[in-house]
């Protein structure tokens, strides 16, 4: 008896990928290969008209991912400034307790940029109001004849400029993320759509598998995302 012969088994329909990176990569593979394929037509976009937007996301992805990876290092710097200043406070805190007597020290905090939080004398947490205390120490050390001390002038002085410095680039970075991400939403729900439809119109125009899953790899999508 002759075994039953098997039906030709469907290949399977990849996957796009789910990451943006591979999002940005497959729809730059398509815009290259799609061109090359004329008769692979929608009614409500063309790949004259995908190319550029293709590109557009792409470059929009990048930009939002140099952005993001510029923020935990601009970050660090911030924590490892925070940390110096801390230190400095403490000496300039015993500066004018020797100067003005301990009894009379707080007295002099405002003039330094120092502000009360809780329980505690500090630099102002927020960033923008931080450096214009920054300023106010280097005045008053100044001011007060302390400039000249070990923690006067000579160590707060790079810590402001490098503080300046710090938080506009943290500035820059949060800025950039959200361009990148607000030019990069329209562009990803288009090109998505044409990555998805472009799946089912291969589906329909290539009934042969092999010459389906061909043309697949062959406008980029790769056996990977299967």
């Amino acid at each position: 008896m002759e075994p039953t012969p098997t039906p030709n088994t469907p290949t399977p329909t990849p996957t796009i990928p789910t990451d943006l990176r591979g999002q940005a990569d497959l729809a730059l593979r398509l815009k290259d290969a799609w061109p090359a394929t004329p008769e692979l037509v929608f009614l409500w976009t063309t790949a004259a008209e995908y190319g550029p937007k293709a590109v557009a996301f792409e470059a929009a992805v990048t930009a939002r991912e140099t952005a993001g990876q510029l923020r935990p290092q601009v970050t660090g710097d911030l924590r490892a400034l925070d940390a110096k200043m801390e230190d400095g406070l403490n000496y300039v805190k015993g500066y004018l307790a020797e100067k003005f007597t301990k009894a009379r020290a707080k007295e002099h905090y405002a003039q330094f940029g120092i502000v009360t939080y809780r329980d505690s004398y500090i630099l102002p947490a927020d960033q923008g109001e931080r450096l214009k205390a920054l300023d106010k120490l280097l005045d008053a050390l100044a001011a007060t004849g302390l400039g000249a001390r070990d923690y006067g002038t000579a160590f707060w002085q790079p810590l402001r400029d490098q503080y300046a410095t710090a938080t506009g680039q943290a500035t820059q970075a949060a800025q950039g993320v959200t361009k990148a991400i607000a030019d990069r939403e329209p562009l990803h729900a288009y090109v998505l759509e044409v990555l998805q439809a472009m799946l089912s119109l291969l589906d329909a125009q290539y009934r042969d598998p092999k010459a389906r899953a061909a043309k697949r790899r062959e406008l980029g999508y790769l056996d990977e995302f299967n």
